[in-house]
């Protein structure tokens, strides 16, 4: 099989013929068919960013759409032939108040993370690809969707966890800022999913917010951020209607606090804040603003299964669309170019490589 391989950070990727892996016990073979990719895949690669890496050579590559090509031993609910979702967050199955955890194809998370990307090492860029059982989430009923759209899932997976972690209730009001982002305008489209009244997309672009408050149908209601902190409170709290009951924050790398405090101040009282995104910069709590309106302030990393069970639940119901996503995919052997396209993505747009083509991988 062939199979993209990065020998270590700063290296070109590689593409190889690679041995058909047997599936373990407790997982699977996949048959990869699409890939959606990170806009940060090429910052990444070259080792720009602060990740424990796998031990190399490896293949990156963090979610998929796939065919089961082979279960393991010890695998029960999933067969051959089934078409599922692959993730990367793998938590240890233990007993101990806090398991070890990783994100297969990409970086380690915990202190015992090592030793869990030495037993798989390889993410989803393979045309061939073992990942524990407990990594899938079965599709059936969703064969109606091609693969490449069904990719979009992993774009929606990240910020519908910080979602249900805030405890989004039908009929409130969320804000969420970096809406023009590559999660945060996923963000936008699942809180409508999940119920909220109204949603008001927080970015410093108005063409990138546009397609939101179009898709929105009047549910959507964007605000173009200033920088200035009372001014911003006060445009957001007027696009709520009055104040928000969630607010939800997926800014990457931000460098000033200012976005994120206006978010928090925009909130009413018991209002929650849910904090996914990358800040490099202290985030100043406002002590006593915190303790008098009873705000809540919540910390979130990626999502639960149960979490991801519900978000292919509301795709398959009809009530989350993914035609809003708009894709651009390319083949396989086309990966160096859809790395760059996925670098320049914005809102809404998401980069697939694909296997579903007879000549895909070249």
């Amino acid at each position: 099989m062939k199979a993209w391989m990065l020998d270590e950070p700063g290296k070109p990727l590689a593409l190889r013929d690679q041995p058909v892996p047997r599936p373990r016990r407790g997982a699977v073979l996949l048959r990869m068919e699409a890939v959606p990719l990170l806009s940060y895949t090429r910052a990444y690669l070259e080792g720009k960013l602060p990740y424990a890496f796998p031990p190399g050579p490896f293949s990156p590559g963090t979610n998929g759409i796939a065919r089961i090509e082979a279960v393991g031993e010890g695998v029960f609910a999933f067969r051959q032939g089934q078409r599922v979702a692959v993730h990367p967050y793998w938590r240890a199955d233990e007993g101990v108040a806090e398991p070890e955890q990783a994100l297969i194809g990409l970086t380690g998370i915990s202190a015992g993370s090592a030793s869990m990307l030495a037993d798989f090492p390889h993410g989803t860029l393979r045309e061939l690809a073992e990942f524990p059982a407990s990594m899938l989430v079965a599709l059936d009923g969703l064969d109606a969707l091609p693969s490449t759209r069904l990719a979009a899932l992993g774009k929606f997976s990240v910020p519908f966890g910080g979602l249900r972690r805030g405890g989004l209730a039908a009929g409130e009001t969320v804000v969420v800022n970096g809406a023009s982002g590559y999660f945060g305008s996923a963000a936008v489209l699942a809180a409508l999913a999940l119920g909220a009244s109204r949603v008001v997309a927080l970015g410093r672009r108005a063409q990138a917010l546009a397609p939101l408050a179009e898709l929105g149908r009047g549910r959507v209601k964007s605000v173009v951020l200033t920088g200035d902190g009372a001014r911003d409170v006060g445009a957001i709290r007027e696009a709520a209607g009055g104040g928000a009951d969630l607010a939800f924050d997926m800014v990457g790398h931000a460098t000033d606090a200012e976005a994120t405090l206006a978010a928090l101040r925009s909130l009413r009282r018991n209002g929650r804040l849910v904090l996914m995104g990358s800040m490099e910069t202290p985030l100043p709590i406002p002590y006593g603003e915190m303790l008098i309106n009873n705000w809540a302030l919540i910390g979130n990393f990626m999502y639960t299964r149960a979490d991801y069970l519900a978000l292919v639940a509301l795709v398959a119901s009809g009530q989350l669309s993914l035609d809003g996503v708009d894709i651009a995919a390319y083949a396989f052997s086309q990966l160096e170019t859809a790395i760059d396209r996925a670098g320049s993505a914005q809102g809404l747009q998401c980069t697939v490589v694909s296997n579903e083509g007879d000549r895909a991988w070249g």
